[in-house]
């Protein structure tokens, strides 16, 4: 954690409610933004994990450094510090924990481990849970106040700070109403968009990660103010490399809507692209890549890398970032992703949609499944138009600059 004069900063509270081990999820990456967005606005940040739910399934935890160096203070009851590790000391998580590895040790014996457990992404702590975390922020209120999601909402009734704000990486109700229109079981609890405002009736203001969902919320909670965060834009250096062959790039982590859309790729796209352009390979990043048998890879031309620490690697301008979303909520950082790391981008309407005009005439839209084919093909065929798609930094940063944000922040 770096020096922190701490003569003239704020105090700033975040609750949250998971696990932080790792940046490459979408929800982390933002969750930095926004920590490095409460710095530039002199705010001395403590973050608060609600003692139990935090956990997850085990019983220890470490917080990614890149999110680390980014918090002054951090608050977590009933558990301790040991080398960068954190520990509960709470006999209720260490019972669950060993549930956990029993039901788990049953579910490989019936031949069940592939499939999910049930989610508690959207639910409300417990009554004991959630009085405990209170107390624990209560115990030096702030000047702001913010809970992740709108499960933490209602931790705000009865917390004391300054400002209080949500920040909504995703609206639980409308990724609902995406995953039920496809005929997909949604991956969190289901909860009508009435009862998510209700949650979030004591916030002073509603961080979004999405502009669709920031126009659809603020109608049901009028009063308070909504703002768009955008996604932070990541420098690499020099994308790129010395790749002589056009290929195409899917990076993910593994969530339902992505699952869905490799799906998608993989099984309506792919194909099709393959027959119009022989040899070419579609590379995968992330943890996703582990949900492919290695046979199928070499059948269907993928190459699987899994996660990696220097992206750079296979970005620049012989490479298509594809972004076939249907399913989610939020906004997908892989678009944002690949513009940063300079490759031509291809996405859904779907996926486009959350970032409303930002990313007008950067990057190419594709309208239906035999549209996507058809773009991804022409891009693969021409360097000319590889070539004028790209975008630089600084333009990019303009598009999705967050001025507003830190205004907001500034007043708070």
């Amino acid at each position: 954690m770096p020096d922190r004069d701490e003569k003239d900063a704020r105090s700033a509270t975040l609750i949250v409610a998971r696990r932080l081990d790792r940046m490459r999820s979408g929800d982390n990456a933002f969750l930095a933004a926004y920590l490095l967005l409460c710095r530039k606005a002199g705010f001395r940040t403590r973050l608060v994990f609600a003692p139990k739910r935090s956990f997850g399934n085990k019983a220890w935890a470490r917080i990614a450094p890149e999110l680390r160096e980014l918090i002054d203070e951090i608050d977590w009851s009933h558990a301790f510090e040991v080398n960068g590790i954190w520990i509960s000391g709470s006999p209720s998580v260490w019972v669950n924990f060993g549930r956990r590895m029993v039901v788990e040790v049953g579910r490989k014996l019936i031949g069940r481990a592939d499939r999910p457990y049930p989610s508690l992404l959207g639910a409300t702590l417990t009554g004991t849970e959630a009085k405990a975390t209170v107390e624990r922020v209560n115990r030096h209120p702030s000047s702001l106040l913010t809970v992740e999601y709108s499960s933490l909402g209602p931790l705000l009734a009865g917390c004391k700070a300054g400002t209080k704000a949500v920040f909504l990486h995703d609206l639980f109700s409308m990724r609902a109403g995406t995953f039920e229109a496809g005929g997909r079981t949604p991956d969190h609890v289901v909860i009508s968009i009435e009862d998510e405002a209700a949650r979030c009736r004591h916030a002073d203001f509603l961080i979004h990660a999405s502009c669709v969902e920031q126009q659809v919320f603020a109608r049901h909670l009028p009063k308070a103010a909504h703002i768009w965060m955008r996604p932070d834009v990541p420098r690499f250096s020099q994308p790129g490399g010395s790749k002589p062959v056009p290929r195409a790039v899917f990076i993910g982590s593994i969530h339902s809507g992505n699952v869905a859309a490799l799906e998608k790729l993989r099984s309506a796209i792919w194909p099709k692209v393959r027959a119009r352009v022989p040899g070419v390979k579609l590379v995968i990043l992330g943890a996703i890549a582990r949900t492919i048998a290695t046979i199928d890879a070499q059948d269907e031309g993928l190459i699987l890398v899994g996660q990696v620490d220097r992206l750079e690697e296979f970005g620049g301008k012989q490479a298509i970032g594809l972004a076939p979303i249907q399913f989610g909520s939020g906004v997908p950082i892989k678009i944002v992703d690949y513009l940063s790391l300079g490759m031509a981008v291809v996405a859904t309407k779907e996926a486009i949609a959350p970032f409303g005009s930002s990313l007008n005439g950067v990057v190419v839209s594709a309208q239906s499944d035999s549209d996507f084919v058809e773009k991804v093909c022409d891009l693969l065929l021409s360097e000319s138009h590889r070539q004028h798609m790209t975008t630089d930094h600084a333009e990019l940063s303009r598009r999705l600059d967050n001025s507003e944000l830190v205004e907001a922040l500034f007043r708070a």
